[in-house]
């Protein structure tokens, strides 16, 4: 039975290969494009780096990843390139350092943070050009709670994460008033009521001058040219930093 497109069920990134003919786990949720394979050159005895090659049907995607760090990932443009750590010709290398490949969707791939401290920081990368067409932030888990490719246009939907400079517990109207000034929410949002954050930091057992981190379900529209027009927002949560 097909899914609805903003069902999205979570799943692992793909095992590593020692060939190309080996059985791939699935990497990714059934809204992204499947990948024809998924490679890997596991680290050596001396060495914790490892490369990880994603192959779609035109190209191939490149990764260098340790632990929780990685470097820059590629587009490499041959789909048949040999997965090594060698540069591809003709490739483009994104900014996508301390990133992690979620996947693939039409012309836009996903990348996310690998290790992130409170919401998830995410980049949305134009396959043509290797553009960052959309950058936010999320505390969902899997980063996207649904997406879909709608006449050419990448429709989002995923809890916003904010991380706060600042507490809204200590003092929600004067960190309301300093996110906006830093631009971090959109200034038409209203103020939430002072006691936002109070089972929150009740549950986490945290100091009241704990940052916070600003939470509300949305949807997004990207199209063809990068610009983003939000859809919706939902009601405004709390959560206190990790």
């Amino acid at each position: 039975m097909m899914l609805s497109p903003f069902v999205r069920a979570s799943a692992l990134l793909a095992v590593a290969l020692s060939c190309a003919g080996a059985s791939v786990k699935a990497q990714t949720p059934d809204q992204f494009d499947k990948p024809a394979s998924v490679r890997s050159i596991k680290p050596k005895a001396d060495d914790s780096t490892e490369i990880r090659c994603t192959y779609f049907a035109d190209l191939m995607i490149r990764e260098t990843v340790d632990g929780p760090s990685s470097e820059n990932a590629a587009i490499v443009p041959n789909a048949k390139a040999p997965c090594t750590a060698k540069a591809g010709a003709g490739e483009t290398v994104l900014d996508t350092a301390g990133m992690t490949f979620d996947g693939r969707r039409g012309s836009y791939l996903l990348f996310s943070d690998l290790d992130p401290h409170g919401a998830t920081g995410f980049l949305v990368i134009d396959t043509k050009s290797g553009r960052i067409v959309f950058r936010d932030s999320a505390l969902s888990h899997p980063v996207l709670q649904g997406l879909a490719l709608e006449n050419g246009s990448l429709r989002l939907r995923y809890r916003r994460g904010v991380n706060a400079p600042c507490s809204l517990m200590q003092n929600a109207k004067a960190c309301w008033t300093q996110m906006i000034g830093e631009n971090l929410i959109p200034k038409d949002m209203p103020a939430p009521s002072a006691d936002i954050c109070k089972d929150a930091y009740a549950r986490d057992k945290a100091p009241r001058d704990n940052p916070s981190i600003v939470v509300y379900a949305t949807e997004v529209a990207i199209d063809a040219g990068g610009t983003a027009k939000t859809l919706s927002r939902g009601a405004i949560g709390c959560d206190s930093m990790p």
